[in-house]
């Protein structure tokens, strides 16, 4: 597998990002992403995700990436700190393991380096728990171990929706972008979900939404 087939599956890795606060086409429900009408073209929406590839794009000469912080925009009350961090620390964690030895990570733009930025978050189109809450996450840990022990947190956990943008870190100009909103394809969790659960869970998400990238391509 080619070493950018890699990148999406951070982003869901993982494995999206924004190109301007004033992009075109209107924002995420989260404000995460902006030109978000852009992703439609890419994918469609009949099953909750939508994925945007530019056209002609050729990944070929980018070697590196650029991570951002993963954020959480979250709405529902009562989400603690730790929760939070926890869900931030797994996405960061499952980006960096899908390019290991694929891509070199930097700490700076380049011509041949890849700006990725993801958000994790419960805000969707018609569902508006409450007042949203960003965080950027720079240095995640994950401290909480055993179950979820909250139906609260299962419920928050299992709508937790995914948002990510692949840029070219020097013009900022979008290469990729992806949102998965699928509720109800989403497995359930549970107060007594062990946490190790969820954490295998995003892993495979990112694999999954790369998926979609690819075969709009045919990376």
């Amino acid at each position: 597998m080619k070493p950018i087939h890699r990148i999406g599956l951070i982003a869901l890795a993982g494995t999206a990002l924004t190109v301007s606060s004033c992009a075109p086409g209107g924002r995420s429900p989260s404000g995460f992403l902006g030109n978000y009408k852009q992703l439609d073209a890419g994918y469609g929406t009949a099953d909750a995700v939508a994925a945007y590839v530019k056209p002609g794009v050729d990944l070929r000469k980018y070697d590196s990436v650029l991570l951002d912080p993963v954020t959480t925009v979250v709405a529902t009350p009562g989400i603690s700190a730790p929760v939070k961090d926890q869900l931030a620390a797994y996405m960061s964690a499952s980006l960096r393991a899908q390019l290991a030895g694929k891509m070199k990570f930097v700490g700076v733009a380049g011509p041949s380096t890849l700006r990725v930025r993801t958000a994790l978050t419960d805000l969707v189109e018609r569902r508006n728990p409450g007042t949203p809450v960003t965080v950027v996450h720079a240095s995640p840990r994950a401290t909480l171990t055993g179950s979820l022990g909250s139906d609260a947190v299962a419920t928050f956990v299992s709508n937790v929706s995914f948002e990510g943008e692949i840029l070219d870190s020097v013009t900022g100009e979008r290469l990729a972008a992806l949102s998965d909103h699928r509720l109800s394809a989403k497995r359930k969790a549970t107060a007594a979900t062990p946490w190790a659960t969820v954490r295998s869970n995003m892993s495979q998400g990112a694999a999954r939404l790369w998926q979609r990238v690819a075969a709009v391509r045919n990376l």
